[in-house]
């Protein structure tokens, strides 16, 4: 009888220790790749700030830029994000040697992807006389998008040793290096944008210089301490040359393609917006950038939770753990949506502050806090869509997610916030915050859909004993 009275205690003492250890891992993974997301969206808030004191044409110019550059970069970019799950569960499964053959074939898929991005930058002047951009903003956007098209090699060849670092459960020092980098980045923007240190006076265009340097900086930084580091030599990183594996780049590609498109239709939503809205003015279009850079800060909460999902999930399918890693799954779920609810209550309650410090413009401040208010209503959303994303990521299950975005964000949002905010088909043009309404609707069925199909691809890795994990 006594035996019977201690079972439920004894079951109840086990979930909670699993509870407690899924935290604690959890915790190790999530705050070093949360502050090093921070870090690296920094440096657009920093530019954001300090453009808004230098004059509201500036900003609005760096925002035109950022909403033309992000997208793409993080479109193809994004194809590298699926590198992580290959090295979590090359790593979960104790196989360090694959590894740095990896890595390599990364960086060749690097090369094309860098030429693309290179190749749509030379017709930016094209894309802005489509979007009817005026012409004091479109002359500084082209000098800001000069810089970016500099540091991007860098940014593209950043991503994969990231991929190898958080992929070995070692997020620490790219946070490190990406502080460093805003911090470098945040000086010269001080130069380059005012004149100080002795620097010329660019303005806006000044931010794309400093991103240029900080990038690079980033990237060398990176590059010597996993040289020297012992942590990464089991890898073989360094050890010999390998030539393009079509094969592997192939596959890391056919992976990674869908995350990139998942991340360029939701980027993409945004910016496409802020870019239909650029003939409503420059007043509009700051506002717009505010509320986008506020709302992207709020990202990175469910945006690391999903990352250290795809580590999580993928060492432990590595490991042939498929039980734990479905429970794992929908524990980063539970997470980052207890942390999302606190983005909730700070935009409902303190959007305006938020907004003020971008810009002192009373008009744009008040537009740019009733965006936030809409945004608000994103954020638990948001954590279930991008931290289910990176879990079905570290099952390689990449595809599914793709269609499910565009059909949420492209075939259902954006329409809804075109005719609300541009055409008078429903009810007076809202402008900025009918679109942003729309925006909101394509984010709450994107994570109803997510939530479902991770469902169904957990379940499946547990019955099917074909399922192929490499």
């Amino acid at each position: 009888m006594k035996e019977i009275e201690d079972k439920p205690s004894e079951l109840a003492s086990q979930a909670s220790n699993k509870i407690s250890f899924e935290i604690k891992t959890f915790a190790s993974l999530v705050i070093p790749i949360y502050f090093s997301q921070l870090a690296a969206h920094a440096t657009g808030v920093i530019s954001a700030l300090m453009t808004g004191s230098y004059n509201t044409l500036d900003q609005a110019a760096v925002a035109t830029g950022n909403m033309l550059f992000w997208p793409v970069f993080f479109g193809l970019g994004g194809s590298l994000f699926i590198v992580t799950a290959f090295v979590a569960q090359f790593y979960g499964a104790k196989r360090n040697t694959e590894i740095g053959p990896l890595l390599k074939q990364a960086f060749w898929l690097c090369i094309p992807l860098i030429i693309l991005v290179t190749i749509y930058l030379s017709y930016v002047s094209q894309i802005l006389d489509f979007f009817g951009t005026p012409e004091e903003v479109q002359k500084i956007t082209k000098g800001y998008l000069t810089g970016l098209m500099i540091g991007t090699p860098a940014l593209f060849l950043f991503q994969p040793l990231k991929s190898f670092s958080e992929g070995i459960t070692r997020p620490l020092p790219v946070t490190v290096i990406n502080i460093g980098m805003v911090t470098l980045s945040a000086i010269l923007n001080y130069g380059f944008i005012f004149g100080n240190f002795g620097l010329p006076e660019l303005g806006g265009a000044g931010c794309g210089i400093s991103f240029a340097i900080s990038s690079w900086s980033a990237l060398l930084a990176l590059v010597i301490y996993i040289y020297f580091s012992k942590h990464y030599q089991s890898a073989k990183l360094f050890t010999k040359y390998e030539k393009p594996n079509l094969e592997k780049i192939t596959e890391i590609f056919k992976l990674g393609f869908p995350i990139g498109a998942c991340i360029f239709v939701e980027f993409g939503l945004f910016s496409g917006s802020g870019l239909l809205l650029s003939n409503l003015g420059e007043q509009t279009i700051a506002a717009h950038a505010i509320a986008m850079q506020v709302t992207t800060v709020t990202f990175m909460l469910p945006l690391s939770v999903g990352l250290a999902a795809a580590v999580r999930t993928g060492n432990l399918l590595g490991a042939g753990d498929f039980v734990a890693a479905r429970y794992s799954s929908f524990f980063a779920i539970v997470v980052a949506v207890t942390l999302a609810s606190f983005n909730f209550l700070a935009l409902i309650f303190f959007g305006d502050y938020f907004a003020a410090f971008f810009n002192a413009d009373r008009s744009i401040i008040a537009l740019s806090s009733s965006l936030l208010f809409i945004a608000a209503f994103m954020q638990l959303s948001d954590g279930v869509s991008f931290t289910g994303q990176g879990a079905l990521r570290g099952y390689k299950d990449t595809l599914a997610p793709m269609y499910i975005m565009i059909l949420a964000f492209w075939f259902f949002g954006l329409p809804i916030g075109y005719s609300l905010g541009l055409t008078d088909t429903f009810i007076p043009a809202l402008g900025a915050y009918g679109m942003w309404i729309g925006m909101c609707c394509g984010v709450i069925l994107a994570s109803i859909l997510v939530f479902f199909r991770l469902d169904k691809t957990t379940k499946k890795a547990i019955s099917d004993k074909n399922f192929k994990v490499f």
